[in-house]
Parts: structure tokens; C-alpha cells; sequence
């Protein structure tokens, strides 16, 4: 007992520590070829495994029928074991000396054989699959047998099977299948159809063999035929889902992608969880872009498989564009949980929560993006613009949070700081706070990224601040490295002419950018103003006529258009676009303004030779 004490220790050992991985045999050996030395030990291993075996088995025979039948026990349950999980070396191994001592045991035969074929032996497997054919011409032995002489490119051996066993069960048809292909393999397809056909009646309700027919159509060409012949294999077996594919595959192989939807989807009304069916559907219908349609198969899909995550975030993608923001989320939960360091499911979550302005929570899915994501810069600006958007509507509760925030990130990640200073900066002009936007700015002009659209910005918050020398000096310079700036023109003319200096100068940088943006309502208007200005009255009508028909919603315009009818005295004009001033304005500032404006008109005399509008 001793003596199998060891044996059993040695078997453990080589199948656990050796070939567990058997089953991978290309992962195998790509790792047995970048080691020599390693395939060196498992050789090794297998051969001190076998010899052992041969000793305690030869043992076994010698000390008679009870030493064999306990040792038989062993040995089979320890290769049942290697069968299941998968160690195929191994279980083929111990049925080999299993058999040498039970040299007449069939079903010892059988698993020998089928775990040899499973370790890549098919070859040493045919003289006991052969033996068990020979006995028995049953479907199952003729099969694997038919089955390993095809693989083996055999073809005239698994034939000569393959009608065996159809002549000893005329009911197989798999055997009748296998036979067909056979023949068609050799182009013989006549004799496969013939033989198909012999087998769909003499076996009732099977759509397989019609199938086929129309499978060998498909290899002839014959599409019109192969039509037929799926649609008949339906006829037979309305759940017969491959020649629903095979049908679909027709149409699609056309590119008649919405015929092919409609054959799946007829088909799914009666057999929904059709599984290749509904993935095919789902497949064409993305494609096709019936985003709307697409959403219920999406699902029941993703109910028969929950595994499949790019399935899931198509899914969670559909919902967000259907505003099925509830259910998008629930989707993407259950993805994070799978992948909790998906950067991107993490950014969707984010978007998510942002779009329902549930921004806490859209806050904690974007901060969790880590820094070596393509999406962290993306989601920190959303974050800083959620709390941005916080401080504007609470700005007690929430400035300190929001300007904490853009602080310590700006000082952590220089890609983020000119964005984030921006952002402050237009949160500070907003509250009334200049001298603090004009810091956030001015924080950042040795900054790698700071353009003259920066400079732009700035300028006009010094403009806003009342320091317009400071003002020209930053638009001078935007216009010395850019002189055709249209923008910069017409802010430098226009505050020339509202500080009452340079007018020829303004003219001409008002006009300038005029040429260079006709079609931009601020410069016309800045145009018709300086006429206004000059007491060219006509001249500014006709300019800020242009000037509101760009843009019509612009209090500055509207006003400036109800002053020129006012100094035409066509009062009843000015009244009309005060009031529409006064409907456009967004502050009290300017409401207080366009309401003096109004004051001032209804306070002058309206003779009765000018009430007539223009």
C-alpha cells in the first residue's frame, strides 16, 4: 500500500502543478516554446507518471482481480477528476493503464478514446473507436468515429462510417447530415441532396435537412433556391432559427438591411428570446441608426446575457438618448460594478447625474476619473462649470466650494488652469467683482495657451472697471500681432468714440472692421453709433437698422435704434423699440436705463405732424 501511497501523491503533483492548462493548447505551447527548460520538466514529469503507473498497475494484475478492482476504483475516480477539469493529459493517461487492466471494459475504451481526442491524440484513438464500431454500430460510437477521421482529412474512411451508421439507425440525422457534407464537400451535391431529401421523409418534422439543401444552393449560387429551401425548413419547424438567419443573411448580403430586420423581427414576435436572432436584429437595426425601435430588443438582449458589457453600455446609451435618464443610470451602475475603474463608464455616470442636475452626484463620478485618462481633463471643466453654475444660483453656500476648487486644481494641473481661471473670472464679473475677474486673468498670461482672445477678454474687464487706458494698451497689442482682427478693431474705434479722442482713428478702425465682418450686428452698430455721435442722423439710421436686423435681441442696438427715431422724432418708433429694449433686458441696470430712456420719451411733445410712424 506504500508503494500506491507514492504513486497517488506522484499523480497529484504532475496533473495539478503540470498540465492544469492542457485544455489551452495553443496558450501551452506559445509557453513550452519560450521555456525549453520548462517543457524539459513536464516531459520529465509525464514520463517518472507513466512509469509509475506501469508499476503499480502491473503490480495490481499480478496480485489478481481484487488488487486490480481496488486500484481500478482509484485510478477512475482520479481520472474523472482530470476529465472534468479539464486535464485531459492526465485522465488519458490513467484510462490507458485503467485499460491495460481492464483490457476488455468498453466504456473505459470510450472515455480513453474521447479524452485523447480532447488532448490533441487522435491518432491513438481511432484503433479503440474502431474496435467499439466494430461491436457496436450504434449513432454515438459511428459519430465520434466519422467525426475524427473528418478531422483527420479522412474523408473516404468517415464516409464509409457515415453510411453505416445511417444503415444501422435510420432515424440519425446527424449521421445523414454528416454524410450530405461529405458529398458536398466533393461538389457531389445531387447525391447530398438526394440523400437529404431520402432522410426528411423518412425522419418527420425535422427542418434541418431542407436547411442544408439550402446551404449547398448558397455554394452553387443558386440564392433564389436556397430562399426556398430556408423557407421551407420554417414551414416544417417555424422555430428553426437558422434558416431565419440564413434568409436574413441573404438580404443583408445585398445590403437590403431593413428586409432583413423584418425577417428577424417577424421571427422574434413568436420566438423572442431567440438569442442569435435577437443579437443579429439588434446588430442591423444599430446600424441602421432605429435607435427608438432598437430599445426593447436592446433589452430582452441584455436580460439573456447580462455578461456582455458593450451590449450593456449601447443599451445605457439609447436610454440617455430617449431621456430615460433613470434607466440609463441603472445600466451603468451595473457596468461600474463589473469595471469600477472604467474611466469612461465613470464619465457616462457623470454625464448623467449632470444632465438631471443632480450635480453632488455627477461631481463624485467625474473626481473619481484618474489623472491618466484621455477624459480627466473633460471632466474636471464640467465639474468646475457644475459648481459654477452652484455659486451663481447660491453664491453664500457655494462660491467658497466653487473658487476652492478651481484653486487647488489649477495649482495641481497646469492643463487645467487657464480653462479654470476663466471660468472664475466670468464667475467674479457676473457677481460685480472686476478687480477679482481681472486677477483671475491676469494670473495666467505666462501661461502656455494664452492668446490674444484671453487678451480680448481682459481688456474688456478693464474697459468695465473704467481704466480704458489700460484697456487700449492690451487691445494695441492684440492688433500689433494681429492687425486684422475684426473684434479688436471695433472695440478699440468704439472706445475712442465714447472717450471722445481720436475720432478719425476710431473711424477707421470701425470701418476696417466693418469690411472685414459685414455681417456682425455689434460692429454695424458700433458704425451707425459714431455717425449718431457725429450728428449724422440718416447715416446712423441706416447702419443700425443693419445692425438690429443681425441681431434683433441685443438691448444695446434695440436702444440705440429707438434714440436715432427719437432724434428723428418719430416718437411713436422710439416708444415701440424701448419697448422691446425693455422686454430684452437680463439686470436691473439695464432695465433701470431702457425705463429712464422711456421716461425721457413719454416727458417730450408728440405733435400731431410727426405721431406717424417711419
Amino acid at each position: 500500500m506504500l508503494k500506491w501511497s507514492l504513486f497517488f501523491l506522484l499523480i497529484s503533483l504532475y496533473s495539478c502543478g503540470h498540465y492544469r492548462s492542457v485544455s489551452k493548447p495553443i496558450e501551452v505551447r506559445n509557453k513550452l516554446n519560450s521555456n525549453s527548460s520548462q517543457v524539459d520538466n513536464r516531459v520529465n514529469a509525464y514520463n517518472e507518471a507513466n512509469g509509475k503507473l506501469e508499476e503499480v498497475s502491473s503490480e495490481a494484475i499480478a496480485k489478481g482481480p481484487e488488487a486490480v478492482k481496488f486500484l481500478s476504483g482509484d485510478l477512475f475516480f482520479k481520472a474523472n477528476d482530470s476529465s472534468l477539469q479539464g486535464d485531459f493529459q492526465t485522465s488519458s493517461l490513467i484510462f490507458k493503464h485503467l485499460l491495460k487492466m481492464n483490457p476488455s471494459d468498453d466504456y473505459l475504451k470510450r472515455r480513453y478514446a474521447i479524452d485523447l481526442i480532447r488532448a490533441g491524440s487522435m491518432e491513438k484513438a481511432i484503433p479503440f473507436l474502431e474496435a467499439l464500431f466494430k461491436k457496436d454500430k450504434g449513432e454515438a460510437n459511428g459519430l465520434i468515429l466519422g467525426g475524427v477521421y473528418t478531422a483527420l482529412e479522412k474523408k473516404k474512411k468517415a464516409r464509409k462510417v457515415y453510411k453505416q451508421v445511417v444503415k444501422h439507425n435510420p432515424k440519425s440525422e446527424e449521421a445523414c447530415v454528416f454524410l450530405a457534407k461529405s458529398y458536398s464537400v466533393e461538389k457531389k451535391y445531387q447525391t447530398a441532396e438526394k440523400l437529404l431529401l431520402k432522410c426528411e421523409r423518412r425522419i418527420k418534422k425535422r427542418a434541418i435537412f431542407s436547411y442544408y439543401i439550402g446551404k449547398m444552393a448558397l455554394d452553387q449560387s443558386q440564392r433564389k433556391k436556397a430562399i426556398r429551401s430556408f423557407k421551407k425548413a420554417l414551414k416544417i419547424d417555424p422555430s428553426f432559427y437558422q434558416a431565419v438567419m440564413g434568409i436574413g443573411l441573404l438580404f443583408e448580403e445585398k445590403e437590403k438591411f431593413k428586409q432583413a430586420v423584418a425577417v428577424y423581427r417577424k421571427f422574434l414576435k413568436k420566438h423572442p428570446n431567440n438569442y442569435p436572432v435577437l443579437q443579429r436584429a439588434v446588430q442591423i437595426m444599430f446600424a441602421l441608426g432605429e435607435f427608438q425601435k432598437l430599445i426593447p430588443f436592446a433589452e430582452r438582449l441584455s436580460s439573456l446575457d447580462s455578461s456582455d458589457l458593450n451590449l450593456k453600455v449601447r443599451l445605457g446609451i439609447l436610454y440617455t438618448d430617449a431621456k430615460r435618464f433613470n434607466d440609463a443610470i441603472g445600466v451603468f451602475k451595473e457596468i461600474l460594478a463589473a469595471v469600477p475603474e472604467s474611466d469612461k463608464i465613470l464619465y457616462y455616470l457623470g454625464s448623467l447625474f449632470q444632465q438631471t442636475d443632480e450635480f453632488d452626484e455627477a461631481v463624485g463620478y467625474f473626481s473619481r476619473i484618474p489623472t491618466s485618462s484621455s477624459l480627466f481633463h473633460d471632466s474636471h471643466i464640467q465639474i468646475a462649470q457644475m459648481l459654477l453654475a452652484m455659486a451663481e444660483e447660491n453664491p453664500a453656500n457655494n462660491q467658497k466650494r466653487f473658487v476652492s476648487f478651481v484653486e487647488n486644481t489649477s495649482k495641481k494641473h497646469e492643463g487645467l488652469r487657464i480653462e479654470l481661471q476663466v471660468l472664475m473670472a466670468g464667475f467674479f464679473e457676473a457677481a460685480g467683482s472686476v478687480d477679482r475677474a481681472i486677477a483671475s486673468i491676469s494670473s495666467i498670461q505666462k501661461e502656455k495657451g494664452y492668446n490674444e482672445g484671453h487678451d480680448y477678454y481682459l481688456a474688456s474687464l478693464y474697459d468695465k472697471q473704467n481704466d480704458p487706458v489700460m484697456a487700449e494698451r492690451l487691445i494695441r497689442k492684440v492688433l500689433k500681432k494681429n492687425p486684422e482682427n475684426p473684434h479688436a478693431l471695433n472695440f478699440l474705434g468704439y472706445s475712442l468714440l465714447e472717450r471722445g479722442i481720436k475720432l478719425d482713428e476710431a473711424l477707421m478702425l470701425i470701418k476696417k472692421a466693418v469690411k472685414l465682418k459685414p455681417k456682425d450686428g455689434y460692429i454695424r452698430d458700433s458704425l451707425g453709433w459714431f455717425y449718431y455721435k457725429q450728428g449724422d442722423i440718416q447715416k446712423a439710421l441706416v447702419e443700425i437698422k443693419k445692425a438690429w436686423e443681425l441681431v434683433p435681441n441685443d438691448v444695446v442696438i434695440t436702444k440705440h435704434l429707438a434714440l436715432i427715431y427719437q432724434q428723428l422724432k418719430k416718437f411713436p418708433m422710439a416708444k415701440k423699440f424701448l419697448a422691446e429694449a425693455l422686454r430684452q433686458c437680463k439686470n436691473k441696470e439695464e432695465r433701470d436705463e431702457v425705463k429712464k430712456a422711456i421716461e425721457e420719451l413719454e416727458s417730450l411733445r408728440m405733435p400731431a405732424s410727426t405721431a406717424k410712424s417711419h
